[in-house]
C-alpha cells in the first residue's frame, strides 16, 4: 500500500503490518502528516438510497480523504481503492456514474486505467483526474492532456468549488448507455471548460441568466477555453452554447 506527502507529493510504500494510524515525517520536505492506510484493496461507504455510485481511485493522502468526505456529503455511494487494478475491477463490476482517479496509481497507472476503460467501452459517464496543488487566486490553465478524462480537480480548491463541479457533472453527464461518438467527445470537452468557469468565478456566474450573458461575462476565459478544446477536437467549441443552455435549464427547473 502507498501513502503520499500532502506537501511535496512524494510517495511511500507501507507494509500491511503498518495498517494503523501513523504519523509520518517526509524525508524530502520534512512535512509531518497523519495516515490511516487500509489493508483492504477497496472499501465502501454507503450513501443515500437511490443515489449514484462513484469510484475514487487514489492513494492515501489528505486530498483523497477530504474528497471522500465531500462525496459522502452529497449522498453518493462510494467505493475507495488505492491501486489501478482494483479500480479497474470495481468499475467493470459496479458501472459507477463517476470515476475520480489519480493518474499515478500503483499496479495500473490511472492514465492506463482510463485508456483501458475507454477501449472496452466500459468508462463511466464522467471521469475526473485528481491533480496537485494550484494557486486558487487565478484562473488555471488546463493541463496539456487529460488522458481521456472529462475534467480534473486540483488539490487546494475550496469545498464549495469541488461540490459545485461534481454536482454539475452528475446533472449534465450523459447516461451510461449513451453511444460514444464524435459529438459525445466534443460535448464532454465543452462540459469540462464550462465546469471550470462555473467554479472559477461563482459571483459572475450568478449573473448568467441566458447563454448570451455567459459569453459576454466570460469573454476572455471562453476564448481561452475554446482554443484549448479546439486543439483536442475540431468543432468542440461550438458545443459550449448547448452546454450552457442545458445548465441554465436544469438550474431553472431546480428553482421551480
Amino acid at each position: 500500500m502507498f501513502v503520499q506527502c500532502p506537501n511535496c507529493l512524494k510517495r511511500y510504500r507501507l507494509n500491511e503490518s503498518q495498517a494503523r494510524l501513523l504519523r509520518i515525517r517526509c524525508r524530502s520536505c520534512s512535512t509531518e502528516f497523519l495516515v490511516s492506510p487500509s489493508v483492504e484493496p477497496s472499501h465502501e461507504l454507503a450513501g443515500a438510497h437511490g443515489r449514484a455510485t462513484a469510484v475514487v481511485a487514489d492513494i492515501q493522502r489528505d486530498f483523497r480523504n477530504s474528497l471522500v468526505e465531500l462525496l459522502h456529503r452529497l449522498g453518493l455511494n462510494l467505493v475507495v481503492t488505492e491501486d489501478g487494478l482494483t479500480a479497474l475491477a470495481e468499475v467493470r463490476s459496479r458501472r459507477p456514474r463517476l470515476l475520480l482517479v489519480n493518474p499515478y496509481l500503483p499496479g495500473l497507472m490511472g492514465t492506463d486505467l482510463i485508456a483501458r476503460l475507454r477501449a472496452e467501452e466500459a468508462a463511466p459517464p464522467t471521469i475526473i483526474l485528481l491533480g496537485a496543488i494550484h494557486n486558487r487566486k487565478r484562473y488555471r490553465r488546463r493541463p496539456q492532456s487529460l488522458y481521456g478524462a472529462d475534467d480534473y480537480l486540483d488539490e487546494g480548491g475550496s469545498d464549495e468549488a469541488v461540490l459545485r463541479k461534481i454536482e454539475f457533472h452528475l446533472q449534465l453527464a450523459p447516461s451510461a448507455s449513451a453511444p460514444e461518438g464524435s459529438d459525445e467527445e466534443a460535448t464532454r470537452l465543452a462540459r469540462s471548460v464550462f465546469a471550470d468557469l462555473l467554479v472559477y468565478d461563482p459571483r459572475r456566474m450568478a449573473q448568467v441568466k441566458t447563454p448570451e450573458d455567459f459569453f459576454r461575462l466570460f469573454r476572455d476565459e471562453v476564448a481561452e477555453g475554446r482554443r484549448y478544446i479546439e486543439t483536442r477536437k475540431q468543432g468542440a467549441g461550438d458545443h459550449l452554447r448547448d452546454v450552457v443552455a442545458r445548465y441554465l435549464q436544469i438550474a431553472e427547473e431546480g428553482e421551480a
